[in-house]
């Protein structure tokens, strides 16, 4: 398992590493348990089922990240898969990219997710050379939007209606991160 950064928090052993073909049962598992939850702001979970949807869920990502297109991590809290965290349209002519998140129920309210935005945020600009990082969540979604906020990042806009899922067009926050040294 290759890991990219690894901390502790609240006596929690945090690693974020890149998504292995034998982490998908584990995967789905908590898909399945947070479906509803998960599925309230990222329609993908209604549509992940088996264990083969999670496994070419990873070849994809794997396959995004050789290609620099996308960084895919699996949030690991005491050798435990305990969610996703990523770098998504990546744009390396403009230095910028989206993050994306998820973490089962269970690890939730702990701090871990702000924590590993952080370091995302940090790898991002020291070891990627981004400049700017947005990330979007849906108006509703108190929890991800403090996660933007207590991660650094800025609100910089309401984006009305700017995606349709469940049938609806969703109001978006934007947050965004610059990369003053560069």
């Amino acid at each position: 398992m290759f890991t990219f950064d690894q901390f502790t928090i609240n006596g929690l052993k945090i690693a974020l590493v890149l998504p292995e073909l034998d982490q998908a049962p584990a995967l789905l598992a908590l898909v399945t348990k947070d479906r509803e939850q998960i599925g309230r702001w990222l329609p993908w979970a209604e549509t992940t089922e088996t264990v083969r949807d999670e496994v070419n869920f990873i070849k994809m990502t794997r396959e995004k990240t050789a290609n620099y297109q996308m960084l895919e991590l699996v949030i690991m809290v005491n050798d435990q898969v305990a969610g996703m965290l990523d770098l998504h349209n990546l744009n390396r002519q403009n230095q910028c990219g989206e993050i994306g998140y998820w973490l089962g129920s269970e690890f939730q309210g702990q701090g871990i997710m702000t924590m590993a935005v952080k370091r995302l945020i940090r790898l991002a600009f020291a070891k990627l050379n981004l400049h700017r990082l947005d990330l979007l969540a849906d108006h509703e979604n108190k929890s991800s939007r403090a996660v933007a906020k207590r991660a650094g990042l800025e609100h910089v806009a309401l984006l009305r209606a700017k995606v349709k899922y469940h049938g609806e067009f969703r109001d978006m926050d934007l947050y965004t991160i610059i990369n003053e040294a560069n």
